[in-house]
C-alpha cells in the first residue's frame, strides 16, 4: 500500500514538472558591450554585438506565472517556450525594436539566446499586449516597431517538453 502511494506521488510530481518545468539558472553571462542608442532609434536584435555572428541558435522564453495571466492571447501559455527553427529565429533577430531611453524593472519573464550551446544573450521580455517589449543591459527598454509581427514570431514557438531547463 505504501509503495503505491509513494509511486503515485512520484508520478504526480514528475507529471507536474513536465507541465511546469523547473528552471535552474547556473548562468554567468558576461556584461554585453555597451551600445549608444539614441532615443527613438530603430535597431534589430542582430545589431547587438553578442548576436551578430550567432550560429546554431536556440531561443528559450521562460514565462513567469503572473505574466502568463496577462500575455497576448496568441502566445501559448506554457511556462517555457523554445525554438531552434532557423527561419523563425532569423525573423526574431531581424525584428525591429525602438529604443525608448527608459528602463522597466517589473518584468519577470526572461528570454535566453544560445549560440552553439553557449548562452550569448539574456533579456527580460514582456508579452503583455499593453506593454510589449524587451528589457536588457544592452538596450534598456525597447518596444517592437511592429507589435503584431513580433507577436506572430513568438506565437510560433514550441512548448519545452522536458521537466528541467538548466540555464548555463
Amino acid at each position: 500500500m505504501t509503495k503505491k502511494i509513494v509511486l503515485s506521488l512520484f508520478l504526480l510530481v514528475i507529471g507536474y514538472f513536465f507541465y511546469t518545468p523547473m528552471i535552474i539558472s547556473l548562468a554567468a553571462i558576461k556584461d554585453p558591450e555597451s551600445i549608444n542608442f539614441k532615443p527613438d532609434q530603430i535597431f534589430k536584435l542582430k545589431d547587438i554585438p553578442e548576436l551578430k555572428n550567432s550560429q546554431n541558435v536556440v531561443v528559450y522564453i521562460v514565462l513567469a506565472h503572473e505574466d502568463r495571466k496577462n500575455i497576448d492571447s496568441t502566445i501559448p501559455k506554457w511556462r517555457v517556450l523554445q525554438s531552434s527553427n532557423s527561419s523563425l529565429i532569423e525573423n526574431l533577430l531581424n525584428c525591429e525594436f525602438k529604443y525608448n531611453s527608459a528602463d522597466v524593472s517589473t518584468i519577470q519573464s526572461k528570454m535566453y539566446v544560445y549560440s552553439n550551446n553557449t548562452l550569448v544573450f539574456e533579456s527580460e521580455i514582456s508579452l503583455d499586449s499593453n506593454s510589449l517589449g524587451l528589457q536588457n543591459r544592452a538596450s534598456g527598454w525597447a518596444t517592437p516597431a511592429e507589435s503584431n509581427h513580433f507577436l506572430s514570431i513568438i506565437s510560433k514557438f514550441d512548448r519545452y517538453n522536458l521537466p528541467v531547463l538548466i540555464i548555463k
